[in-house]
């Protein structure tokens, strides 16, 4: 293909130039320009034109005095393709999962487009979807000495039906194994037994959206009981939950478990905000590592769960850190969200600026999965 390209009378030719002179679209002469100047040929493969476009480029070419030796020569190659995609690898797509496991780059593109994908249709299939899912964890020494408390923000925004009659719901954020024994309470330490106190309403859309709790054994989960549907039914809101004692600040003697925050993907949802902020006296020295489990078949994970590992995805989504100072952690996709969270170290009486803080952003998470920060905890001294 480079040789047929190169010899195409005006050039070096750019996209645009060329596709104006085949009479193609400018995303196959893009497409081809981009593939042909690559040297491995794993990159090529990935970012070649099917087949079909390709020898309609061909045609085109061979109109502009491009010699038919060459043109043959690039035909035999597209039918090697063509043999490559159909018969070894079964489709393009099945052989564009191939590269993406040794090719880096189109990794990350190749995962992109099929969560894009996943996240169209099961938001047709749910009825429901939301812009920007939000898990903030608020991490703090509780007053024994022995385990941590937390605060949970849990937000949506864009949060819609897009099919008259679907539920949305999502869990609160002890929901799981981890949420045996725990209770929620509101900012104000008032048992949380109603809507009244969990949400954060002024954070929220105007007016004020509707939320009902609902218990399933230990766990709560949030309702969202009108059915308007359509862009213009969208909400945003915010709710924080606190949970004394929600996991053990050092390590059992003699034992390898784990702790640390959970956000479960309840809805189809573009992006995830998973934050962690985490008190200097919490696991100091300590950074966590990103565990995505598939929770289709057995549910939200237990992290200390061993025989829930075959459920961990591959993804490329990783941890960054946002340094020291919740005054200073902030989100593009999040109107006022340093705000949020001065706001909750506030009502908690915690200073904000000793807490050191971790995001995971993720486009398009899969449905049904579950983001986890895990920490292992130092041992007591």
């Amino acid at each position: 293909m480079r040789n047929v390209l190169d010899a195409i009378p005006g050039g070096p030719h750019r996209p645009q130039e060329l596709s104006r002179l085949l009479g193609v679209s400018k995303d196959l002469s893009s497409r081809t320009l981009n593939a042909s100047s690559k040297k491995d040929p794993l990159a090529v493969a990935y970012l070649m034109p099917g087949p079909a476009s390709l020898r309609q480029l061909l045609r085109a070419a061979a109109k502009k005095q491009v010699s038919p030796s060459l043109i043959e020569e690039a035909e035999v190659a597209v039918r090697q393709f063509e043999r490559l995609i159909q018969i070894d690898a079964g489709d393009r797509i099945s052989l564009d999962g191939i590269i993406s496991s040794w090719l880096p780059d189109a990794r990350e593109r190749f995962e992109a487009c099929n969560k894009q994908a996943v996240f169209r249709g099961m938001a047709q299939l749910k009825g429901v979807m939301a812009d920007v899912g939000v898990t903030s964890a608020v991490i703090h020494p509780s007053e024994d000495g022995e385990s941590v408390d937390g605060v949970w923000i849990l937000g949506s925004l864009g949060l819609r039906r897009i099919r008259p009659g679907a539920p949305i719901r999502f869990w609160s954020g002890q929901a799981g194994p981890d949420a045996q024994g725990t209770r929620a309470f509101t900012l104000d330490q008032k048992p949380a037994d109603g809507i009244e106190g969990l949400m954060l309403e002024p954070y929220c859309s105007t007016p004020t959206p509707r939320l009902e709790v609902k218990r399933e054994g230990n766990s709560i989960h949030y309702v969202v009981p009108c059915d308007s549907i359509g862009p213009t039914s969208a909400v945003d809101l915010f709710v924080a939950e606190v949970t004394p004692g929600c996991m053990s600040r050092y390590k059992p003697e003699q034992s390898p478990r784990v702790c640390g925050p959970t956000s479960a993907i309840a809805f189809p949802v573009r992006t995830l905000v998973f934050d962690v902020l985490v008190h200097e006296a919490v696991f100091p020295g300590r950074e966590p590592s990103l565990r995505v489990y598939d929770t289709a078949r057995g549910g939200i994970a237990d992290i200390n769960d061993a025989s829930r590992a075959s459920d961990l995805l591959e993804v490329s989504e990783s941890i960054e850190s946002l340094g020291w100072n919740a005054a200073t952690f902030r989100a593009s996709e999040i109107p006022q969200y340093a705000e949020i969270i001065d706001h909750v170290c506030e009502r908690m009486g915690w200073d904000g600026r000793k807490f050191r803080g971790y995001r995971c952003r993720a486009q398009y998470p899969v449905y049904a999965s579950q983001f986890s920060m895990v920490f292992e905890p130092p041992s007591k001294a």
